[in-house]
């Protein structure tokens, strides 16, 4: 798949089926957010990928976070059938097989904005090479919520917890959202 087409076609995706994608294409979406820049070349991340047992409690953890969130979606004017959608997608991620976890090193406020900047790019990458690979992910930064029960989970207390992401194959194809529009300025040409 083309690079400008994966950019594209990218969705966010709140169902999957149950299949197991292959251990090959997972490993190549990882590998491709290994390649990601990051600030003075630290590649100040670690990933985790979970299936079975191991993302069910990890899926588990994540249920935590649905009685932060609901009064953060309440406050913030979140109409009622979107946050029961969101609640319904949290209680098992979509039913997707396979949770990868991203965490970033923690050297405090200087280098943790770029340690969260190499990271997203991790994350980014991860989400074009699941489009390229036909799998469908969700990036998902609500674990947030009950991050000290995830790092603690993931055996790393020391980290930031950056971002979650379901993936798997998509049981739907989420719409295509449209762009808002934003000023880009071009200086000096």
């Amino acid at each position: 798949m083309d690079l400008y087409e994966a950019i594209h076609k990218r969705r966010s995706h709140r169902l999957y089926r149950p299949e197991m994608p292959p251990r090959e294409a997972l490993e190549r979406v990882v590998d491709a957010g290994l390649w990601a820049p990051s600030g003075m070349n630290t590649q100040c991340w670690d990933i985790a990928v979970l299936a079975g047992k191991a993302r069910d409690d990890l899926v588990n953890l994540i249920n935590l976070s649905i009685a932060k969130i609901v009064p953060i979606m309440q406050q913030t004017g979140v109409p009622e059938k979107s946050q029961q959608r969101v609640v319904a997608f949290f209680k098992d991620l979509g039913g997707a097989p396979v949770v990868i976890a991203v965490t970033v090193w923690q050297w405090g406020d200087a280098t943790g904005a770029a340690n969260i900047q190499s990271g997203s790019a991790l994350m980014q990458n991860m989400l074009l090479a699941a489009q390229a690979e036909g799998l469908g992910s969700c990036w998902m930064t609500a674990g947030s919520l009950v991050e000290k029960e995830v790092l603690e989970f993931l055996g790393k207390t020391d980290q930031q917890l950056l971002a979650i992401t379901p993936i798997g194959y998509s049981a739907k194809d989420p719409p295509v959202v449209p762009r808002k529009p934003r000023e880009v300025r071009w200086l000096g040409f």
